[in-house]
């Protein structure tokens, strides 16, 4: 019974039914499905529909087809209300097993609401560091595995609510969150107008679905005002590193209050290749911006940055 519970053969396997929420992520729910179950995200996938659900795993957020008519059957949820949460789009997302950001206080709610807390689509975006709900920064989900699985507490999913032991982290979070959601922090006046100019861009991103992951009708402005960020941001990553950090003159660097919160340094992206350690050389693609700036205070501040030349967001 319990090489059952740990392998359970596809044929056999029934998912609890378990609809997802409103903003969910497919990645999300794929990974409640699967802690439920006590087995990883590759196991769920292939058990569930085999060859396809190892197509679908690489990037769980975009799968169709075939694995999507098999999952929502075996999990008892109406197959279009899973297209309804699927990105159309992964250019505008951070790589797939990077896409552990989080805004601890809908986590919060989720949880004290007897609901198991989820990660929202909205989060894996590129362009967006922020809650749009309650005006704080996003963290980094700390319980990760290496292929991205994002592990909740297990009280969560028996209706428990935040306060429980061993979220060290996450109650960390928290407090700083809602300290910038009730504007107690920043403190300082030079970090107030950076956190400020952060949220005001991302923001007017947002509402003119600039890195929407939902295909949007085609707008000439919008492509433009796209390409621009992605074209400057990816720009200053490549001009201004060096050895992990980003080299900014002193005129142009932003001194931050939180360092958690927004800071100049990251993790390069890197692969091993018998046993040396390779980094993958920068060119102007997407991926050096979803894959090579894992640092969402990195992002931040690079985001903040090139907020500055887009004084046209007022119009």
């Amino acid at each position: 019974m319990s090489h059952f519970l740990v392998t359970p053969p596809a044929s056999r396997l029934r998912l609890v039914p378990q609809a997802p929420m409103p903003g969910e992520s497919l990645s999300s729910l794929f990974d409640r499905q699967a802690q439920l179950w006590g087995v990883s995200r590759r196991d769920l996938m292939y058990q569930t529909a085999s060859t396809s659900g190892l197509i679908a795993k690489r990037d769980m957020d975009v799968c169709k087809g075939d694995f999507l008519d098999i999952y929502a059957e075996k999990a008892g949820i109406n197959r279009q209300t899973l297209e309804n949460h699927r990105a159309d789009e992964s250019y505008p997302l951070m790589f797939p097993r990077l896409r552990s950001a989080y805004c601890p206080m809908c986590f919060e709610q989720d949880a004290s609401a007897g609901c198991t807390p989820y990660f929202r689509l909205d989060w894996a975006r590129i362009f967006l560091t922020h809650c749009q709900r309650h005006s704080c920064p996003l963290f980094r989900w700390p319980h990760v595995s290496t292929e991205g699985m994002r592990k909740l507490p297990h009280g969560w999913f028996m209706g428990e609510g935040s306060n429980q032991r061993g979220l060290l982290q996450f109650r960390q979070d928290l407090m700083l969150a809602k300290a910038y959601a009730r504007g107690v922090r920043p403190k300082k006046p030079n970090s107030i107008e950076a956190w400020n100019t952060l949220v005001h861009f991302e923001t007017w991103m947002y509402q003119l679905g600039i890195g929407a992951p939902i295909r949007l009708a085609y707008d000439d402005r919008r492509s433009s005002i796209e390409r621009n960020v992605m074209d400057q941001t990816v720009a200053l990553a490549r001009s201004e590193t060096s050895n992990g950090r980003l080299l900014i003159d002193e005129s142009k660097a932003i001194s931050f209050e939180d360092q958690r919160v927004m800071s100049f340094a990251f993790k390069v992206f890197t692969d091993r290749c018998n046993g040396v350690r390779i980094v993958r050389s920068r060119t102007p693609r997407q991926v050096i911006l979803s894959s090579e700036i894992q640092s969402m205070a990195c992002r931040r501040a690079m985001l903040c940055m090139i907020a500055c030349s887009f004084r046209c967001t007022e119009d």
